[in-house]
């Protein structure tokens, strides 16, 4: 595999940590090899270090999950080469035990930060301890990160710049590994929007991002969000009601987010304005921080289709970025840009995501625009990493099951030679030799009867003389030696020349062994050493007697020293004395008992451990092995593993060994034992004895990984023979076949060719393709060949593209072994998403009936008095422009109710009139007390377009969208009555009662009355004042046409300036959450400034207020008789319940 630019992957929360650690292994396979060593040329690179341009930031409340990523679950050895490419940010909370105590700080310490955001105490919720997460509440979770960064961002920046830091060096690396000049980086931040981490925090992670590139100056930044959806979770795992919840407010902050990136807007004015210059975030201590214009065009939305796991979709995430990241730019061939010279944009990733891509326009349905993203990413692998594991499984326990339980015939002439060793190389060969102190002979040789016998005597008493002798110089020795004792080097030692199960049997004895020693062992020749030698038959504790010696031939020949009874008789002293002398060393050694047995039993059980841990991985095997092939042959949705054409493993596993064994140079009838000893030697064991006091596993991982890494490169060798083809041939050589190679068809066999046009075919099962109607564009990844066009037309047609996908695919040819399907679809507003709509739906009835356990104010990031769904004021004003353009030609009946305040409306996609003219029913609601229902409107229409499940929606959206007065472009037409009673008598009166209401009712109806003037006050007026879309209107707005039409003089109308709000009710200040007013300013208040002529930033505007149910607003109403946002207190709600749809309307 190849890298083209850097890549920074920012993983946040639970999800953002295993997609990440996904990536991080996928990548180490590409580019590390099977044994970690492939990029070892670059600049001395440790094992399984990946390159610097590729920086992995992880950010998790949960430190328990922190400790769960790779570099804190490798062996230590190699965590240092995995820090250097991947780091956690730990100390993310704040030193709080509970959210309740966090809010409370916030409230006291930041209260202008949080004002916005940060909900009152009604009704909280407690969650503790907040080191297990945030207990799914996004409010919580932004809360905690907001006390944590109160006194610096260096707690989350400090990783990201170490992180950059890295890459803007990696010039060099990146050369070596097929990339260019650094132009930029590709920026993959992945996270859920269904829990309380990564939904809490994002919105500030990508704005903290930008400002880490940002101040390091770093230019062509990318930042791609990669969302699971909640429907990706179980409801055990995290899914379900709360989590829907959760997205819905997610998805809006997101991508209100994104469409200010790709639509923005500037004035002509800067320096001190009364309203904010654009979407940005505040943190303590520093300027408002706002994302730099084009960095985050679009957000990928991944949803599960049928049948895919969890897992896949995160493997389908993960091959998203790898085919991004891994893929020249400027080298396609089906798009018409053959250079990179001739593309503009400084990654691939960007010139694929973004090249032709229309975001800034606004959805049909006038909300939001179209900035939204799917995607599914299926992909066809060869599994050598998971064949090798099972193939490396089963070698080793066939191999250890053998070494183990067969008797090993070289232990009948080695082990008392080892067993020897062992005793030298630890100091003990003093202890093992028990020499005796020599005991002088007679000189001159004694004659005669008498004089042997005096010998005989005064050699007695030498020997017990040298006996006192030889207990000064053992009790001196057995000090020494238990000094010198070191066990664990001898063992290391004997490592380097056998097999650890050889060496336990050395160490521990071989109870079957006729041999004394072998069957002892070296640590039952230790004990055996310490406790008094076995007395010789015939010998008793004191020296032997002095026999009587006669001389030969009765008498008539002196007796010899060389005489069979003297013999006898010396052999008795020495027998006696060898045994005297052995006592003495073994009562010294015993003597040193205490300071060698600790050390002897622990160079035992080392041994032992290291020899039960292989004997446990043995045992386990069998049942290990079986699930990993039951899971490597099940069918799944968007992985497909490209298997061995033999039948079974069985007989796959037969012929890698048989394979495996030739190419050691082993015998054909050696079996996996002998190639165990041949593939892993001395230097290794030694190693994993080692290493086997720390972690047993992990030492048979080693000697693991190591035949995996051997096995892995045998796949791909071809066999001596000409007959034999490689065991798993490359899918480069598979896919120059199946397109008509002859050389490559000649080095694969017809059921391995067979094998991968089925798997290819089937490799996009039906209904396999991203959720939403936006355009479908296809990127397909194979690996690179000579005959390029050849193998484009076989992908072509093997492979089941979406129909709608057929004339929009990209073929590129990688240095990858594995063909990638990118589905990428895009365009799309949040309403053209059926998962997006569902959640939204959900948020919608827990509005109209929220349940104790929603608190619902607490599942947001920028404002909880945000009462809409999913529009913002400029969609507002836009909608409404095109909806009093339908008015103007007649295009809205009042069906039900009067005209100043209908209960029900018809909206007609056309000025004709009749029942069959298509139109849509919108209920509005009955207002009592003169309040006007038109307010609703575009409540009703919001509701309409997100709750209606009806496809046809977005066509009757775009529709209405497209109104425009009859005539525009020539000489005009008369407005319909209903609108110019509208726009010149029911919004003054509408005006004049709500000042009314809100003088009588004081600030307890601030909270419902202020939705109804934002309508009547600002968000009118502004769509009377938009201007056309068409150049050739005769008028630029509705408010001048207006004016034309009757004869006078266009001019701009004055808008009725909002007074200054009121203070919201007591009950709901809570310490600190409300905005403060500025005392002693001659100025209006900035937000009403900002209101007053028509520029305000619409999201402050929605937060200022609290919705019409935020608790102590309780209106001039009785609850009955209360209007509400959504129509709950319609006349006819009750009874016509059952016929209605949830959203109050009906397109016909």
């Amino acid at each position: 595999m190849k890298i083209f630019q850097p890549m920074l992957f920012v993983g946040l929360g639970g999800t953002g940590g295993l997609v990440g650690a996904e990536l991080e292994r996928k990548l180490r396979a590409e580019l590390c090899g099977p044994d970690g060593v492939a990029l070892s040329h670059l600049s001395g690179h440790a094992p399984y270090q990946l390159p610097d341009c590729l920086q992995f930031v992880y950010a998790d409340y949960s430190e328990t999950d922190l400790q769960r990523l790779p570099q804190f679950n490798v062996d230590p050895s190699l965590r240092a080469a995995y820090a250097r490419t991947s780091r956690a940010t730990h100390n993310l909370l704040p030193n709080f035990d509970s959210s309740p105590e966090v809010t409370k700080m916030l409230r006291a310490s930041l209260r202008d930060e949080v004002a916005d955001w940060l909900p009152p105490r009604i009704d909280e919720p407690k969650v503790t301890p907040l080191h297990n997460g945030a207990g799914q509440l996004p409010t919580v979770g932004r809360a905690a990160l907001f006390a944590t960064l109160r006194h610096s961002l260096a707690p989350v920046l400090e990783p990201l710049l170490q992180a950059i830091d890295a890459i803007a060096k990696s010039a060099g690396e990146l050369s070596e590994l097929g990339g260019g000049k650094v132009n930029g980086c590709d920026v993959f931040v992945a996270f859920s929007v269904a829990g309380g981490t990564g939904a809490g925090i994002f919105l500030d992670y990508l704005h903290l991002i930008n400002q880490a590139f940002k101040m390091r100056r770093f230019d062509g930044v990318k930042i791609y969000p990669l969302v699971v959806m909640p429907s990706s979770f179980s409801s055990s795992a995290g899914g379900g009601r709360e989590a829907d919840l959760n997205a819905a407010r997610a998805l809006v902050d997101l991508f209100r987010l994104v469409d200010g990136q790709n639509a923005p807007t500037e004035g002509a004015e800067i320096g001190d304005l009364d309203h904010d210059s654009g979407l940005g975030i505040r943190y303590p201590g520093t300027t408002p921080i706002r994302l730099r214009t084009g960095i985050l065009p679009t957000a990928f939305l991944f949803s599960p289709t049928a049948g895919i796991r969890q897992d896949d979709l995160r493997r389908s995430i993960v091959s998203l970025v790898m085919s991004l990241i891994g893929t020249e730019l400027g080298d396609g061939r089906s798009r018409g840009r053959m250079t990179a010279a001739d593309d503009d944009f400084q990654t691939f990733a960007a010139s694929f995501i973004n090249r032709g891509v229309h975001r800034s326009a606004m959805s049909p349905t006038g909300i939001g625009r179209q900035g939204v993203s799917t995607s599914l990413v299926a992909s066809m692998t060869a599994p050598m990493d998971q064949l090798a594991d099972l193939v490396a499984g089963r070698l080793l326990r066939e191999a250890v099951t053998d070494l183990v339980e067969r008797p090993r015939t070289t232990l009948r002439d080695t082990a008392v030679p080892l067993i020897r060793q062992l005793f030298a190389d630890s100091h003990l060969e003093e202890l093992w030799e028990r020499r005796q102190l020599p005991v002088p002979e007679p000189d001159p040789v004694p004659r005669g009867s008498k004089a042997i016998e005096q010998a005989l005597g005064e050699r007695i008493a030498d020997m017990q003389r040298l006996l006192t002798d030889l207990q000064t110089l053992a009790d001196r020795q057995a000090a020494s030696m238990a000094d010198r004792f070191a066990p664990r080097p001898a063992i290391d030692k004997l490592l380097q020349s056998v097999d650890p199960f050889l060496a336990e049997r050395v160490v521990r004895g071989v109870p079957a062994s006729d041999e004394p020693i072998a069957r002892s062992g070296f640590l039952g020749m230790l004990a055996s050493r310490s406790v008094a030698p076995q007395r010789p038959p015939g010998i008793g504790d004191q020296p032997p007697k002095t026999p009587r010696i006669k001389g030969r031939l009765a008498g008539m020949s002196p007796a010899r020293w060389g005489d069979d009874d003297v013999q006898a008789a010396l052999q008795q002293q020495d027998l006696w004395y060898q045994w005297r002398s052995r006592i003495v060393w073994h009562e010294a050694w015993r003597e040193q008992q205490q300071r060698w047995q600790s050390q002897a039993d622990a160079a035992g059980t080392d041994l032992g451990r290291l020899v039960n841990a292989f004997r446990k991985h043995s045992d386990q095997e069998r049942k290990v092995s079986a699930q990993k092939g039951l899971e490597l042959y099940e069918d799944r949705t968007g992985i497909s593993y490209l298997l061995p054409p033999q039948r079974t493993l069985n007989h796959f596993y037969e012929d890698l060994v048989t394979r495996l064994i030739r190419r050691e140079g082993l015998r054909e009838h050696d079996d996996e034992a002998t190639l165990l000893l041949k593939m892993i030697d001395g230097d290794t064991w030694r190693s994993v004895h080692a290493q086997s006091r720390r972690n047993p596993d992990s030492a048979v991982a080693v000697v693991k990984a190591q035949l995996e890494g051997r096995i892995t490169r045998l796949f791909a060798e071809s066999g001596e023979h000409l007959e034999e083809r490689p065991l798993l041939p490359s899918m480069s050589t598979l896919l120059a076949a199946a397109a008509g190679d002859a050389d490559a068809t000649e080095q694969v066999s017809k059921e391995a060719l067979d094998l991968f046009g089925r798997k290819l075919t089937g490799l996009l099962p039906v209904g396999f393709t991203p959720e939403g109607t936006g355009p479908l564009r296809v990127l397909v990844t194979h690996p690179r060949v000579q005959a390029v066009d050849e193998v484009q037309e076989y992908l072509g047609k093997a492979l089941r593209l979406p129909s709608d996908a057929k004339n929009s695919v990209e073929y590129r040819g990688v240095e990858s072994d594995s063909i990638t399907v990118v589905l990428f679809r895009s365009e799309m507003s949040l309403t053209q998403v059926p998962e997006a709509r569902k959640v939204l739906r959900q948020w919608a009835r827990a509005k109209d009936s929220e349940q104790a356990q929603d608190v619902l104010r607490w599942r947001q990031r920028l404002g909880f008095r945000d009462s809409w769904m999913v529009s913002c004021e400029e969609d507002r004003r836009a909608i409404l422009h095109r909806l009093l353009c339908c008015m103007w030609n007649g295009q809205v009946d009042v069906v039900d109710g009067d005209t100043a305040s209908p209960d029900r409306v018809r909206l007609r996609l056309f000025p004709e009139t009749g029942e069959n003219v298509p139109g849509v029913r919108l209920r509005l609601g009955d207002f009592p007390g003169g309040v006007s229902s038109w307010a609703e409107l575009l409540r009703s229409y919001e509701r309409w377009t997100v709750l209606d499940d009806e496809r046809i929606v977005e066509d009757y959206c775009r529709e209405l969208m497209g109104t425009q007065p009859v005539g525009l472009a020539r000489s005009g037409s008369d407005p319909h009555p209903l609108f110019v009673e509208l726009v010149e008598k029911i919004a003054p009166r509408q005006l004049e009662l709500l000042e009314e209401r809100r003088e009588r009712g004081g600030e307890r109806v601030e909270g419902w009355v202020r939705p109804l003037w934002e309508f009547w006050a600002e968000t009118l007026p502004a769509a009377l004042d938009t201007e056309f879309g068409d150049q050739r209107a005769i008028q630029p707005t509705l408010r001048t046409l207006l004016e034309h039409v009757r004869g006078g003089t266009p001019k701009p109308r004055p808008r009725k300036e909002l007074r200054e709000p009121r203070r919201a009710a007591p009950q709901d200040d809570d310490w600190g959450t409300a905005p403060r007013a500025d005392h002693g300013d001659t100025r209006s208040d900035g937000h009403d400034d900002a209101r007053s002529d028509g520029h305000a930033d619409s999201e402050d505007a929605d937060r200022q207020w609290a919705p019409w149910d935020d608790p102590g607003d309780p209106g001039p109403y009785s609850d009955r008789d209360r209007p509400g946002p959504y129509g709950d207190h319609d006349r006819d709600h009750d009874h016509d319940r059952s016929r209605r749809n949830p959203w109050d309307g009906d397109a016909e």
